[in-house]
């Protein structure tokens, strides 16, 4: 199939899947329709296996996601690390409550290897997978590696639904109070605007093309950063803590994304990258693991409701937030960005209500991502390939 045709067919079940979105008020999340939409492209052949190679999307994707993720460490400024303690913590209580569960029950039911190997998967994505089916190789664990690739594709279809029924009831609690005058607001940061920052360049300079460059400029330090430490601080992670810096210094501006003019494009390239996997993944192979698969999913679940119960009992919180940062582990970034967009979106009713409950929920399932994705499952990951 031609390269263009390929493109056109993922960007259309790209839009679709925002359609059913906004239909259901996001009761169905643009990111579960995709995957739907997508494992069904490829299971009929609608989708060809080589379309991420044809259309580049695959190279240019992941390109794309160094620069989106610095421009995320603009709407995370340090104060707001600070105040994001809580969300650190339910986001670990998550993970402890899942790895528990996984390995107690993996033991009980026959499936140790499984559920050693499922530990850093459950908490995070390609990385730890990577790191995972690496050690695996040439063992004699064949099924226990197929297991693992369907655990990394399979896990954000229990992970995103839990998710979206969580934050959607968030969302609309803090509606509540938002209307009624009661709702914790984000910093202001208008108020600093009128002092120059050290970094800061003129605004008669400020280009889409001069905002990408900059991006790409921070983007690039991550890598070569990254690159010092041997890699054992992810690039992704460096790319965060410098968006970071480089927006208190005044070099990147808050929401530089969007200031590109190619957010839209960027965003799909990441979003789709993010199921390029669905391509290898064929329902003979889900059949053969399906009962670990299940099991091991279910207890990964579990282990994150009944800890998200038990913070909020302790923190005195809502419990919806608790499981949302705690099962923001089985699907990671760019999801935990789309999330709140999409609930923000459809809960919304005038566009200070979305901006307000994008400023609640976005900061806070973003810190839980990294936490948990980026650099807990790498952790973990390393600790569980002693044991094969």
């Amino acid at each position: 199939m031609p390269a263009i045709i390929s493109l056109a067919i993922l960007l259309v079940l790209f839009a679709l899947s925002e359609l059913i979105a906004l239909k259901t008020r996001a009761m169905i999340s643009s990111v579960l329709a995709l995957a739907f939409l997508m494992l069904i492209g490829f299971w009929t052949g609608l989708i060809p296996a080589t379309s991420f190679d044809d259309t580049g999307i695959k190279v240019f994707g992941n390109l794309m996601a160094g620069l989106l993720i610095t421009s995320l460490g603009t709407t995370l400024d340090f104060p707001e690390i600070k105040r994001q303690g809580k969300v650190v913590a339910f986001a670990l209580m998550g993970l402890l409550g899942s790895s528990l569960l996984i390995f107690l029950g993996g033991k009980l039911l026959g499936l140790q290897d499984f559920a050693l190997a499922g530990l850093p998967i459950f908490a995070g994505g390609n990385a730890a997978t990577l790191v995972i089916t690496s050690a695996l190789e040439g063992k004699g664990l064949e099924t226990v590696v197929t297991f693992c690739i369907a655990l990394l594709i399979l896990q954000k279809f229990v992970g995103i639904p839990v998710a979206s029924y969580c934050l959607r009831q968030e969302a609309k609690s803090y509606l509540k109070r938002f209307r009624s005058g009661q709702a914790e607001t984000s910093v202001d940061t208008n108020t600093a605007a009128t002092k120059r920052k050290l970094l800061e360049i003129p605004a008669k300079l400020q280009k889409p093309s001069t905002y990408l460059a900059k991006l790409a400029l921070v983007t690039c330090l991550s890598f070569y950063l990254s690159g010092l430490t041997g890699g054992k601080i992810h690039f992704f992670v460096v790319c965060l803590l410098l968006g970071m810096f480089a927006f208190a210094l005044g070099f990147l501006e808050q929401g530089i994304l969007a200031k590109t003019q190619s957010d839209g494009l960027i965003m799909f390239l990441v979003t789709v990258l993010i199921f390029s996997n669905l391509s290898s993944t064929t329902p003979e192979m889900i059949v053969s693991i399906i009962f670990p698969l299940i099991a091991i999913m279910g207890l990964g679940v579990l282990g994150v409701i009944v800890m998200g119960l038990l913070a909020s009992k302790v923190f005195k919180t809502s419990p919806y937030m608790a499981i949302a940062l705690g099962i923001s582990c089985t699907f990671g970034f760019p999801t935990t960005m789309l999330m709140p967009k999409e609930m923000a979106t459809s809960i919304g009713s005038t566009d200070d209500e979305r901006q307000a409950i994008e400023s609640y929920l976005l900061p806070k399932m973003l810190v839980a991502g990294i936490v948990t994705v980026t650099i807990a499952s790498v952790l973990m990951a390393g600790l569980v390939i002693a044991y094969f």
